[in-house]
């Protein structure tokens, strides 16, 4: 693709062709280091399959909410946890408790910072846990955090797990990409949904051990 882009530039200014080539050959070097990243992430997270065990969905939890709630606290926002109680309680996952607690935060940060906005008055993040649709093979349960943000554009929409695509000032671009890979090698999915009025939930699913 690039000596194509190169065979372009004959009908560039010359003046330009030099600068025009050094900024192609750039963008190939970030391009090769990007599928370099990548593949690393994805190889870190097979690497790390030998180390699933059984956890339950509270301990999850818990093992997040000391960060959750600081961060929290400088936003002034409020968090909520709901699990079933009782006889309605879930079973036992079977994962990485480190990669999925990983999960959770970057989800719980995301939105926390979806209503870090002056027009945002009542901000409140929902963490939440109950069994998901199950067949003969595999029980699931599903995590979901949920933000009263602005919700999610169209066109970010698009891109959200866009590896090293971001919509903020700092960072890489890998939280929701990383956190889709965790998700699919415990077999699982994650997605999202924009509620109405406003806000945005992102659900995932985890084996039952």
């Amino acid at each position: 693709s690039l000596n194509l882009l190169d065979d372009g530039l004959e009908h560039a200014d010359p003046a330009l062709r030099p600068m025009l080539r050094q900024a192609l050959a750039r963008i190939a070097e970030q391009a090769d280091r990007a599928g370099r990243v990548i593949k690393s992430v994805h190889a870190f997270v097979r690497r790390r399959e030998q180390q699933h065990e059984s956890i339950g969905a509270e301990d999850l939890f818990e093992a997040v909410l000391p960060l959750v709630r600081l961060q929290s606290r400088k936003s002034g926002t409020r968090i909520e946890v709901r699990l079933p109680a009782g006889a309605a309680r879930l079973p036992s996952v079977r994962c990485d408790r480190t990669m999925v607690e990983q999960v959770l935060l970057n989800l719980s940060r995301n939105g926390m910072q979806a209503m870090d906005k002056p027009e945002c008055n009542d901000r409140r993040l929902l963490l939440k846990a109950r069994r998901a649709a199950s067949n003969a093979d595999q029980a699931w349960v599903e995590f979901s955090v949920t933000d009263v943000g602005e919700g999610i554009s169209e066109s970010v929409a698009q891109q959200l797990f866009t590896p090293f695509f971001t919509t903020k000032s700092e960072g890489m671009g890998l939280g929701l990409s990383l956190c889709r890979t965790v998700v699919e090698q415990h077999g699982g999915h994650l997605e999202f949904e924009a509620l109405m009025p406003k806000g945005t939930v992102f659900r995932f699913t985890l084996p039952v051990k």
